[in-house]
Parts: structure tokens; sequence; C-alpha cells
């Protein structure tokens, strides 16, 4: 007979183990190649070529981002729109990607 214990333990192993996914090289692609989508939807045709975001093809896990000035805004505002659709995992890494650009961007300012 199972009790509420055991469905509480079963939820937390259960959870522990789907802790690692979405950090797969797949996934994190997958989710960049949105977020790129996204921010050249939604900019003018001229600043479109001027939001990259390329795999490194020998570190999988390696990305660059090559962002204009002018685009960083829509970035942050796409990877905002994703990060509550992404596993956990996935979702923390995407945020500090959006502090890591967000920081840059605000060094370039002073």
């Amino acid at each position: 007979m199972k009790n509420g214990i055991d469905d509480l333990i079963l939820d937390y192993c259960s959870n522990l183990s789907n802790l690692g996914n979405g950090m797969e090289p797949e996934v994190l692609a997958y989710w960049y190649k949105r977020i790129e989508d996204k921010a050249r939807d939604s900019c003018s045709s001229e600043l479109r070529e001027k939001i990259v975001f390329k795999q490194d093809r020998i570190l999988w896990m390696k990305f660059e981002i090559k962002i204009s000035k002018r685009a960083v805004p829509l970035v942050l505002d796409a990877i905002r729109q994703y990060v509550s659709l992404m596993p956990y995992t996935t979702s923390l890494y995407f945020e500090k990607v959006y502090q890591l650009i967000l920081d840059e961007f605000n060094r370039d300012l002073i």
C-alpha cells in the first residue's frame, strides 16, 4: 500500500534524474535557434544579419554570440519570452546567457 511519502519520494527522485535533461548540445542549439529566429523576426531587415548564434563545430556546448548593440534589447526580449517554456536546466542556462549579454551591453554604455 502506497502513502503520500512514497509518492513524494518518487517525484523527488524523478526530478533529480531529469535535472540533467536540457543541457544536451542539441537542446541548447534548438533554443538558441528559436531565440535567434524570434529576435530576427522582430527587427528591421538591416539588423537581421547582425544577430548570429553559432555553435562550435568541435566543442558542441560552446556557442558564439554576435549581436549588434541595437539588437541587444530584441535578443533579451526573445530570451525572456522563451525561458518559461524551456526545461529547468536550460532555463537556468539561458538566464545566465541573458545576464552576460546584459552585463556586456551595460558595460559598453559606461
